[in-house]
Formats: C-alpha cells, sequence, structure tokens
C-alpha cells in the first residue's frame, strides 16, 4: 500500500483478474468485489487489454430513393367481393334481423322502420 492509501496489485494479479473476469458466465461486478478493487477499473482494464467487444453502433443502411410515378403509372386497387360474407345480426323490438351482403339499403330502412313502429 502506498503512502497515500491506494493499494498496489502486482501485474501477475491484474493480469490473471483480467483473464479471470473474460470468462463466460463470470460476473465482472462479483469479481471485482470478491477482491475488493472497483468493477469500473477491472472493466478498463479488460478494454484496455481486448477482451471487451467495443459497444456496437447501430447499423445504418444505404437508402436509394426511387423516382415518384406519374399519375398515369400509379396502379389502383379495385375491391374484390368478399370470399364469403357472414350475415349481420340486429335484435330490434324483440325481433332479430339477419342482414346479408347485397341487402338494398331502403329495404332495410322500411323492415327497422316497420318494427319501431
Amino acid at each position: 500500500m502506498k503512502a497515500n492509501g491506494k493499494r498496489v496489485f502486482s501485474t501477475a494479479f491484474k493480469t490473471w483478474l483480467v483473464e479471470q473476469a473474460g470468462r463466460p458466465g463470470v460476473s465482472v461486478a462479483a469479481l471485482a468485489m470478491r477482491h475488493e478493487i472497483n468493477a469500473n477499473q477491472l472493466r478498463r482494464s479488460m478494454r484496455l487489454d481486448h477482451l471487451v467487444p467495443p459497444a456496437r453502433t447501430p447499423a445504418v443502411l444505404p437508402v436509394v430513393m426511387a423516382p415518384q410515378p406519374c399519375g398515369s403509372q400509379l396502379a389502383i386497387a379495385t375491391p374484390q367481393p368478399a370470399q364469403r360474407s357472414l350475415p349481420i345480426e340486429i335484435e330490434v323490438a324483440g325481433a332479430l334481423l339477419r342482414v346479408h351482403h347485397g341487402t338494398e339499403p331502403e329495404q332495410l330502412r322500411m323492415v327497422l322502420q316497420a318494427l319501431r313502429a
């Protein structure tokens, strides 16, 4: 120990400690606590010995801008008929009304008015 209170470790001990910390599954913090040293100092030593990979930067992918299509080149999606339509059930005035695909709105309006009357 130095006069200023700092502890001095041998190079062999530091090398051994860094090797231990670099093993798979070893907790650097627990290892540092066990040997009464600062975990940040141990991690710094590991970085200096290239045992800790540098922090990964996010990958940047190249972006290619395609030319804007003019109005005549735009494809317009046309609605496709449903393969199988299920009826809608409406309960009005105690009656169950089943409305199938293709029912005329005017007919439905008349039936609903009659049921409410």
